[in-house]
């Protein structure tokens, strides 16, 4: 009987305790932000994130900067003392104390009770933590009624091994000192904590700012403190899009200043502009606001209720402009929206200093306004800007306006402008007088230019002196020129390093590639993979850059197709750039017309830039004005460069002149080569000689040379196998060759379906 009393007692004490149990885990589940796979226990504080702490999120991705108020609060956290942080709304205590939680107690269990009443309700029911994190964020909302935080709670917290840590605004804190009014409840419970203040110092924003990495968070750390930036960046964006049922008329003012700073024109936009562009920000489908509207909006974005009353969405400057608030600029830029034209047509207008023209011509020019950015750097060029000088120089060349683009590099170049000096010699080098170029280009690669470097480069390579040449299209590659990356790319592709070429190629191609030269490599470079889609679209995207060897190598294959018109504008074009195909291609057109001294100069300034087939044109040139010597020489340098074409008439001058073995050995070297049309030509010969030794191997090589694709060959089989009677072959060859654009072959397929049919 004792036993069963004794068991029955214990069994109630037992359920007792169970219940007290489920309370406390009840009662605590009802009041804290926290929890964990045990109800009783909290998440680690490794595991919780930043927002749970109560972080203002910030809409800038930035590493933690360490603040140097931290020393402060290691060293109560380390005596466990209670800490408490004051600071201003947005100085940044809560990430402070939750970055220092979680490097310091990583793996203690947080105990975060909901404010105001949540630890008093835990307290009162008796669940007292044990070695946890206690988190009291804003301890003022704790402490407005004096039920909900005692001071003995913190002693006995503090006695159980707890880390106490809580924050405060400084102006809150001072709230709470005893007075006639304010009893000294509160006071004693503040008196427990070890305080640290955490400000915004002027040494401190210098050495954050110094550390950011970032120019637009740099700026924002020294203008508003590092915490105010962050976070209070996060409620003006809050604001302003609230704005959209609020204050329109205030969020258009707002934006329209945003995309005015965006612009590059100004840190400012003068009011009457801001309010005359408000109509574009609000829509057209709404009536245009009134004076008094408008009025309103700017009440509302200039009122300093962001970040603790701080700053606001918009402020005025003391000459009447209005500055947004950073942070705003940042965020809306981070989206891609871009700058309203309306804006662009008002910023061109406005009178800015020059260098604010430019920097606002090379703003649009990134957007793809080129008409609006020539119109700022023509403003400022004539201002006196060098810089603008040189942008303008740039516009006017896309617009194929060379003579008026050569005016301002010189004057650019006369100002000792880096930029005019390789603009200038640049326009030297496609006249041909590359001593003075050189010259130019050295003083602008010696001041750091890559442009000149890699300009410079290409010349020495030119003459022979390979070594330094690449060095400088390195160095040109290394200072973050894009053509600089492209030549240097061109020298490892040409080396056999295709891989690290295109990595360059593409590299240049993201840093804006102006020249165009990146995409024409990477048109070259995609033929030679196979990759023919690609071909067209990437040449025609490095046209729109003017760039020269684009525009003839897409001439070209538009004549192939007809489009002759076309063709010829891009020859042009190319050549009043200085581009090897487009100096032949009108060099052949003015030959055409009769004008030879003016096509031998086009034709000397291509074979200047390594063009193969120029040579033989300049043959061709020489042998129609009967100067042959000089045709044979020109004959026999394009053989010697690879030229096939030119195997034809050097040979048919030799045939001509009756000198038919020097001709057939001409035609043998190139055939063991490996040319197809040395081939053909030795085989024409071979017939030609008629000696019957000859004919077998005649037949041999123009079947050889049908094979490897020479068209004059594929033709001339086909042409022999209709007299042989072999239609079938002859079929074939001839529409192989006529496919492919060979004029004899069609005309021969014409007649041979022609007598069959008649057959």
């Amino acid at each position: 009987m004792i036993a069963c009393v004794v068991l029955a007692v214990v069994l109630a004490f037992l359920k007792d305790r169970a219940k007290a149990t489920d309370v406390k885990v009840a009662v605590r589940q009802q009041n804290m932000r926290t929890g964990g796979p045990d109800s009783m226990a909290g998440l680690a504080a490794t595991d919780i994130p930043l927002n749970a702490w109560g972080v203002h999120e910030s809409r800038v991705n930035v590493a933690y900067l360490r603040r140097d108020a931290e020393d402060e609060v290691k060293q109560a956290l380390a005596l466990l003392k209670p800490v408490l942080i004051l600071g201003s709304s947005m100085a940044g205590k809560t990430r402070m104390a939750a970055e220092l939680v979680q490097e310091l107690f990583p793996d203690n269990q947080v105990f975060m009770p909901d404010p105001p009443d949540g630890l008093a309700n835990i307290m009162n029911a008796g669940d007292m933590p044990r070695q946890h994190v206690v988190w009291l964020d804003d301890l003022e909302r704790y402490l407005q009624d004096s039920k909900n935080l005692k001071t003995r709670w913190i002693d006995d917290l503090q006695k159980t091994e707890n880390v106490v840590i809580a924050t405060m605004r400084a102006n809150l804190f001072e709230a709470f000192m005893p007075n006639s009014d304010q009893p000294r409840t509160q006071w004693e419970i503040l008196q427990c904590f070890a305080r640290v203040y955490l400000t915004d110092e002027s040494s401190e924003s210098h050495r954050l700012a110094s550390l950011s990495g970032n120019t637009q968070l740099s700026k924002g750390i020294l203008d508003y403190g590092l915490g105010t930036y962050l976070g209070g960046g996060f409620l003006a964006v809050e604001r302003l899009d609230a704005g959209r049922s609020t204050s329109p008329v205030g969020r258009a003012l707002v934006l329209a200043t945003i995309d005015w700073q965006r612009s590059g024109i100004g840190e400012a936009i003068p009011e009457t502009t801001a309010r005359a562009l408000v109509r574009t920000y609000i829509g057209n489908t709404k009536p245009q606001p009134t004076t008094e509207e408008i009025d309103a909006g700017l009440k509302w974005s200039t009122a300093k209720v962001v970040g603790g009353g701080l700053f606001s969405l918009l402020e005025p400057t003391p000459n009447g402009n209005l500055r947004p608030f950073d942070y705003l600029v940042d965020h809306v830029a981070s989206s891609d929206k871009p700058v309203t034209l309306q804006v662009w047509q008002a910023a061109a207008e406005v009178d800015a200093p020059a260098e604010l023209l430019t920097n606002a011509g090379v703003t649009a020019q990134l957007a793809g306004l080129d008409a609006i950015a020539s119109m700022f750097f023509e403003r400022g060029a004539r201002l006196g800007d060098a810089n603008a000088m040189v942008n303008y120089a740039i516009s006017l060349e896309r617009q194929d306006r060379i003579e008026e683009a050569k005016f301002w590099d010189t004057r650019a170049a006369e100002a000792g402008n880096p930029g005019g000096l390789t603009g200038f010699a640049v326009k030297l080098l496609r006249e041909g007088q590359t001593e003075g170029a050189e010259k130019l280009l050295r003083q602008a690669a010696n001041a750091g230019e890559g442009s000149a470097m890699t300009n410079l480069g290409h010349i020495l390579i030119g003459r022979g002196e390979t070594a330094e040449g690449i060095n400088w299209h390195k160095r040109a590659a290394e200072a973050g020129s894009p053509l600089g990356m492209t030549n240097y790319g061109l020298q490892l592709e040409l080396q056999g390093n295709s891989a690290a070429a295109e990595a360059w190629y593409r590299k240049a191609q993201s840093k804006g590639d102006g020249s165009g030269a990146a995409l024409f490599q990477l048109a070259m470079l995609a033929e030679k993979q196979g990759k023919i889609d690609e071909v067209e679209p990437l040449l025609r995207e490095a046209v729109k850059r003017r760039n020269p060897s684009a525009m003839g190598w897409l001439g070209s294959i538009l004549a192939a197709k007809g489009q002759q018109e076309e063709a010829e504008y891009l020859f042009q074009g190319a050549a009043d750039r200085g581009g090897a195909v487009g100096l032949a291609m009108v060099g052949r057109k003015l030959v055409g017309e009769g004008k030879y001294d003016e096509a031998e100069k086009l034709f000397k300034r291509a074979i200047a830039e390594q063009l193969p087939w120029a040579i033989t044109d300049l043959g061709v040139l020489y042998a129609n004005t009967g100067r042959i010597e000089a045709a044979k020489a020109q004959y026999a340098l394009a053989v010697a460069a690879g030229d096939d074409d030119a195997l034809h008439n050097l040979g048919e001058l030799l045939i001509h002149e009756g000198r038919l073995n020097e001709a057939q050995a001409l035609f043998r070297k190139a055939a063991d080569l490996g040319s197809a049309t040395g081939m053909y030509l030795l085989s024409e010969s071979l017939f030609l000689g008629g000696k019957t030794g000859d004919i077998g191997e005649a037949a041999n090589l123009l079947e050889e040379a049908a094979i490897l694709g020479d068209l004059d060959a594929i033709c001339e089989s086909g042409r022999r196998a209709a007299d042989q009677g072999d239609h079938n072959k002859a079929f074939q060859r001839l529409k192989q060759a006529a496919d492919r654009g060979h004029a004899g072959a069609a005309e021969c397929l014409t007649l041979l379906t022609s007598e069959i049919s008649e057959k």
